[in-house]
């Protein structure tokens, strides 16, 4: 039997040797697939996509992320004949480079003859035993063209050098050849492809040349199913691929086109079962195949029928670098704050109930560096820190000193104390410890807001336009509402309550303000009037002036413009420049402009934005509340209140 094989080997030999006496030589790496291509019965135009794409498709080595590296060798008939294949392939911001290698030869075997009786092939033991060698290497380049579409190009410059000795004949050949590929992705499930086999080639021989024989290839490749690009979702991947082969040149007039059709199911991560028909000038033979990767190598296995070689189901072994980024992390806790928030109520809230509903956030941000680490098995490793937050438990949170029972969003209720109310939410976070080493110590955390609970006036309810004003400098002692809890918000004010109000709030010791009770500096203001220490004291600022005849007009209702004056002064406000008054009914020369200007600068008359000023209109009690508490002076006292709950002591 082996001497049988080894006759089929030799007249496989007779057959190579035949081609180039008629002037066509063999390329070795024309039929010479890689297990993966072969289980799935030759089909490569469009499954390329790693080092064997050197012979396979050029163009099917653009997009690879890691250098490549595949190897393939088999025995035919025994060990009369070997060939190998290798590929590498590297991609670069230039496009990718690749180098391929694919021989065949056999060594040691007898001449044959063709019994033409029997049809059998005969060994000749007489004639001196010959060797035949042919290879191949292969010098690639591909990348990607923006046309109108993306297409990937490639092409491979093949150095062929062919030996043949024995029986009396010694002879080498030289030559070279040129592939040409591309690559489109018609869809996102749908590759197509074509490739030019020798599109110009040939073989030198002592006295005479071979032309080189070859293929215009066309192929698809398909993602049925899968959980990416693919036709159909699916948790297991099934892709199924279609090769033509048209023979081109010389091979056109002695040859009919072939068909390559196969498929690669992956039931599993890292595991393909392979099946096909791969079909040969001789016949067609099923294929099967099974492909395993592990740590960026892949094993790959073939079987394969071949009808023209009765006796020949060889047994193809391919090796791969394909390359795999492994992502690991080392992380590292960096911080961890408790996140306590009020979404309900609003800081400096003023309100009536007895009862507040209160909605709070409660839980820890876990700060964590954490440093990621892609390792390219067998290549090269890099590594970045990024900063990841996320939502952790805190062991207790309290509310005004009561537990909640539950964290994130919570809703409580709390009793309000007539005033003054501060809401305190806070919690703790645990010490992070490992191995006895404290790694981050334990943190506290603290959110408040401040609630004023009134009973608010009769005619100023909560939803009057200056009901924080009203409020907040009735709370400082500025302003007093009437024995029937009204306030009379319209009602116009006189000069002797704004000077009042002005005084009040610059918060005089007794033994100061106390003598000016007695002091008649106005004819009509007796040192009885109740308001005849604030009058005196005010004048004595400047706040306010009398009238030429030693009057001081204490009960006449303020106009809007003289009000505001007042109140400009009493803020130490007054506009120096000339300019267009910010009020259009106002015109140029007023002598109350001056004020006006510098008040409404001061953010002091925001009530009256978009609107007239109409500076004889009667200034209100509300509107005088509304512009003293816009003064920082008031201002700065009525935020010590929201902060403290206290009323500022300073006196002078």
């Amino acid at each position: 039997m082996r001497k049988y094989f080894a006759a089929l080997a030799i007249g496989l030999l007779s057959f190579g040797c035949a081609y180039g006496l008629n002037g066509v030589t063999t390329d070795p790496s024309l039929d010479l697939f890689s297990a993966r291509q072969l289980g799935m019965g030759g089909v490569c135009v469009g499954f390329a996509g790693d080092a064997s794409g050197v012979f396979a498709n050029p163009a099917g080595l653009v997009g690879l992320d890691f250098p490549q590296v595949v190897t393939s060798s088999r025995n035919l008939v025994l060990d009369e004949a070997q060939y190998l294949q290798a590929g590498w392939a590297m991609p670069t911001e230039y496009g990718v480079f690749g180098l391929g290698y694919a021989g065949l030869g056999t060594d040691g075997s007898y001449a044959t003859t063709l019994d033409p009786a029997t049809g059998r092939v005969l060994q000749d033991p007489s004639q001196e035993a010959g060797s035949y060698s042919s290879s191949v290497i292969a010098l690639t380049y591909a990348r990607e063209v923006k046309t109108p579409v993306k297409v990937a190009l490639g092409g491979s410059l093949k150095i062929f050098n062919q030996a043949l000795s024995g029986a009396g004949v010694a002879q080498s050949g030289n030559g070279f050849g040129l592939d040409l590929g591309a690559d489109y992705q018609a869809l996102p499930w749908l590759k197509t492809g074509v490739v030019l086999q020798n599109l110009i080639g040939s073989v030198s021989w002592p006295g005479s040349q071979d032309r080189v024989g070859g293929y215009y290839k066309i192929g698809a490749a398909a993602s049925v199913l899968g959980t990416g690009e693919a036709l159909y979702y699916y948790p297991q991947k099934l892709d199924v691929g279609l090769d033509l082969d048209l023979p081109s040149g010389v091979l056109a007039s002695s040859s009919s086109f072939l068909y390559h059709l196969g498929c690669e199911y992956t039931p599993v991560k890292n595991i393909a079962l392979r099946a096909g028909f791969n079909q040969e000038p001789a016949g067609t033979g099923l294929t099967l195949g099974i492909g395993l990767v592990n740590g960026g190598f892949r094993f790959d296995y073939a079987y394969e029928q071949r009808p023209g070689l009765p006796g020949d189901n060889p047994h193809y072994f391919t090796l791969s670098y394909i390359g795999e980024r492994v992502l690991s992390y080392e992380p590292k806790v960096k911080a961890q704050q408790p996140h306590l928030k009020f979404l309900a109520p609003a800081d400096r809230l003023i309100t009536d109930r007895a009862t507040l509903e209160v909605t709070v956030e409660a839980w820890a941000d876990k700060v964590t560096e954490e440093k990621r680490i892609w390792t390219v098995t067998a290549v090269a490793a890099t590594a970045d820190v990024v900063e990841l937050t996320t939502r952790e438990a805190l062991p207790e949170v309290y509310l005004n000193g009561q537990k909640l029972d539950r964290q994130g969003t919570v809703a409580a209720a709390l009793q309000l104390k007539e005033g003054w109310n501060r809401l305190l939410l806070s919690s703790y976070t645990s010490a992070e410890i490992s191995d006895n080493k404290l790694l981050l110590p334990a943190s506290t955390g603290t959110a408040e807001t401040r609630v004023l609970k009134i009973t608010p006036f009769k005619d100023a309810p909560l939803g009057h336009w200056a009901i924080e004003p009203i409020s907040l400098t009735g709370v400082l002692g500025l302003v007093t509402g009437y024995p029937d809890n009204t306030f009379k918000p319209d009602k116009g004010i006189t000069r002797a309550e704004l000077v009042t109000l002005l005084v009040k709030s610059i918060a005089l010791r007794p033994e100061v303000l106390d003598p000016y009770a007695s002091q008649e500096a106005f004819k009509d203001v007796k040192p009885s009037h109740w308001a005849a220490k604030y009058i005196a004291y005010g004048s004595s600022l400047k706040y306010v002036t009398g009238y030429p005849d030693r009057t001081f007009l204490p009960n006449k209702v303020l106009s809007r413009a003289e009000g505001v004056a007042i109140l400009a002064r009493y803020a130490g406000l007054e506009s120096k420049a000339e300019t267009a008054s910010p009020f259009p009914d106002l015109k140029a020369g007023f002598w109350a402009d001056k004020y006006i200007e510098a008040a409404w600068n001061a953010g002091m008359l925001a009530y009256l934005k978009d609107k007239d000023f109409k500076p004889n209109e009667p200034f209100t009690r509300a509107e005088a509340c509304e512009v003293l508490y816009r003064v920082p002076a008031v201002q700065k006292k009525a935020n010590e209140f929201w902060e403290t709950g206290l009323i500022s002591a300073g006196r002078q």
